[in-house]
């Protein structure tokens, strides 16, 4: 036996912020992967952190195993520390990939109970884009359309980090952030199921700009004029990490926005281009040979 488990990354997110005091988090999934195999004939476990054993352990344990019987290798494509969902896309995977590999498919809701159970969680494994309370795994809304829209990512530290988990630790009963806007509250209400690459821009600026009292980006602004001049949508950003994303309708040329992340790197030294790719659908992909 064989079998694959991919989970993507994220661009940050389409929006975060908190509605009647619970949060919310808006995903917003790319092509960059952590990748999970499973195999018979051996027990071994391989780049397999902290984290990800303990999703391993936990999910056992939901599962009511002893032990898991199968080799098991993780590997990423995704940064880490930057915003980009690493965590949540390899504890998904290896979530998804312990259960399917006895049998049984997890549903996303499943998934993000007992992820949420080992961090504040990028709901990157529920299909299409999710509207999702980061603390729970608990949905809020589903939309299963995804505008292949095109997202170049650039780092605002690149010698810097953020843990996730520290981050929203900051908040307890006496210092919880408020309520997002109205205005933005409105915009998200306004989605329908076919999401438009614009309306999504349009909520990941407003979204952005209230995220700056919490997680400050100081180029924001100048780099969304910027970007906005050359034939962007807006930029979004990692409410909890370094990573912003400059995003392009999907009828963009790839050597146009090409051309323009040159232009950017010109203009903004001090950012770093991690990647561009295009905004793809969440979930868990399983693949599994006998």
């Amino acid at each position: 036996m064989l079998m694959e488990v991919m989970v993507p990354g994220s661009c940050g997110q389409i929006a975060q912020g908190w509605r009647n005091g619970q949060p919310y988090l808006i995903t917003c999934p790319v092509a960059l992967y952590s990748r999970v195999l499973v195999m018979d004939g051996t027990s071994v476990k391989s780049g397999i952190g902290r984290k990800s054993r303990m999703a391993l352990n936990n999910t056992c344990n939901y599962l009511g195993l002893d032990r898991f019987p199968y080799g098991m290798s993780l590997e990423s494509q995704i940064p880490t520390g930057k915003g980009m969902g690493s965590s949540s896309a390899d504890i998904s995977a290896i979530i998804a990939a312990t259960g399917a590999a006895i049998g049984e498919r997890l549903t996303p809701e499943e998934i993000g109970e007992i992820a949420a159970g080992i961090e504040p969680t990028d709901g990157v494994f529920y299909p299409g884009i999710a509207n999702m309370n980061y603390m729970t795994g608990e949905v809020y809304k589903t939309y299963e359309y995804v505008p292949k829209m095109i997202l170049a990512m650039f780092d605002t530290e690149p010698d810097g980090k953020v843990n996730s988990v520290d981050f929203h630790a900051h908040f307890d009963e006496n210092r919880m952030p408020h309520d997002s806007s109205p205005e933005l509250l409105a915009a998200i209400d306004s989605l329908d199921e076919k999401v438009s690459s614009r309306k999504l821009a349009e909520i990941a600026i407003m979204s952005a700009r209230e995220n700056q009292r919490l997680m400050p980006k100081d180029v924001y602004e100048e780099l969304l004029s910027y970007a906005q001049e050359l034939g962007a949508l807006g930029v979004c950003v990692a409410h909890a990490g370094t990573m912003v994303g400059v995003m392009w309708h999907p009828a963009t040329s790839m050597k146009e926005v090409t051309k323009a992340v040159a232009k950017i790197s010109e203009r903004f030294p001090k950012l770093a281009h991690l990647d561009t790719q295009r905004m793809v659908s969440g979930g868990c992909s399983i693949h599994k040979q006998n």
